[in-house]
């Protein structure tokens, strides 16, 4: 027989089990609903965003929300800016890396005289790229023509890797720009009737214009920079009046693009693949932002855009969200804030004011 005193120990043993089980019960419910998670929303991989400014600044976010300063005022526009591997690298009135996140910008040698209309209000864009396949940097100079990093953005010397029979660009020549195709190929656009190409693993060649299906350089007014999207070469007077062309052939033979609204008397002031977009963008000063539709043909989507617009780049970054779902969010860097479109650039909103030049 049980004494009561065991009774009466066994009954607060049961209380104690009783009430231990409820707290567990508790915390497990309070934790599903604290730990509740919109996988939809919740950010699996995030982007990172520069953005440079007409004033010299240089911002950094993450969501489009939130966002840091990386260079503060100095009133040098920010021409470019350009990620080499990990360095973060910015063309203004100089060239600088920074080899810390953006913690310290730190000028390069070389004393870059770039191709440039009016300093504090236009430039020719495209003045330098990461070579992804010899991992150089390369930058045109007024002086040099063309020179070359290959510690990343931190020194440069001019380019001397030029082709047997190749004429350099000299001291009268205006290398106004540069870029990369998908497929690894460099061209450097002279603002003459030449240009200069790099294959991969070869040598900068002089290309001349062959009389059949040329640019029409009629300087002073045309003035040619070289932008591409995918393997196509893209070749856009900076003074709007020829527009844009193409070419499929590595520079032998050129095509005018069409669009219906393309102002002639506007300057172009970019152009643009935005990553993770199959479109090519141009830009221009109150002018409007065109994306070009296959074949070779331009439609203007600035709708949320004031037309009076200095639009100075698109670029295009991806987020992946916990479901593995990814979305693409297109921006653009204006004189009147930093615009963001969620479907597709269809239409824009203002997300942050300032005045952007560029973004990368």
């Amino acid at each position: 027989m049980f004494h009561f005193k065991t009774i009466k120990n066994i009954g607060m043993k049961l209380k104690v089990y009783l009430w231990c089980g409820l707290i567990l019960m508790l915390a497990f419910a309070s934790c599903e609903k604290y730990n509740h998670i919109d996988n939809g929303s919740t950010v699996k991989v995030p982007y990172t965003l520069f953005i440079g400014g007409y004033h010299g600044t240089l911002h950094q976010t993450n969501d489009g929300l939130f966002y840091s300063t990386l260079f503060y005022t100095d009133n040098s526009i920010v021409r470019q800016v350009l990620v080499a591997d990990t360095n973060i690298c910015l063309l203004k009135r100089n060239f600088y890396c920074s080899k810390d996140d953006g913690k310290y910008f730190a000028p390069s040698n070389t004393g870059c005289i770039l191709p440039i209309d009016s300093f504090k209000s236009y430039y020719f864009p495209n003045n330098a790229i990461y070579d992804f396949t010899d991992t150089n940097v390369y930058l045109v100079t007024r002086i040099t023509g063309l020179e070359f990093s290959s510690d990343k953005g931190k020194t440069f010397t001019p380019v001397t890797n030029y082709a047997v029979g190749t004429t350099p660009p000299g001291p009268t020549d205006t290398v106004t720009s540069v870029t990369q195709m998908t497929n690894g190929d460099c061209f450097a656009m002279v603002d003459s009737q030449r240009y200069y190409k790099k294959t991969v693993g070869g040598a900068w060649t002089e290309v001349l214009a062959d009389g059949t299906n040329d640019l029409p350089f009629n300087r002073p007014t045309a003035r040619w920079y070289v932008a591409h999207a995918h393997d196509t070469l893209i070749a856009i007077d900076f003074n709007g009046r020829y527009g844009v062309y193409y070419s499929t052939n590595l520079g032998t033979d050129w095509f005018a693009c069409t669009g219906s609204g393309m102002p002639k008397t506007r300057k172009i002031l970019f152009g643009n693949q935005a990553f993770g977009d199959d479109h090519f963008y141009v830009g221009y000063d109150s002018g409007g932002l065109f994306r070009m539709e296959a074949p070779a043909t331009f439609t203007k989507v600035n709708t949320g855009i004031p037309w009076y617009a200095k639009i100075g780049y698109v670029e295009g970054k991806n987020i992946t969200y916990r479901t593995n779902i990814t979305k693409n969010i297109l921006y653009c860097s204006t004189d009147l804030g930093l615009y963001w479109s969620k479907n597709g650039g269809r239409d824009w909103e203002i997300v942050h004011q300032g005045k952007y030049s560029t973004l990368k």
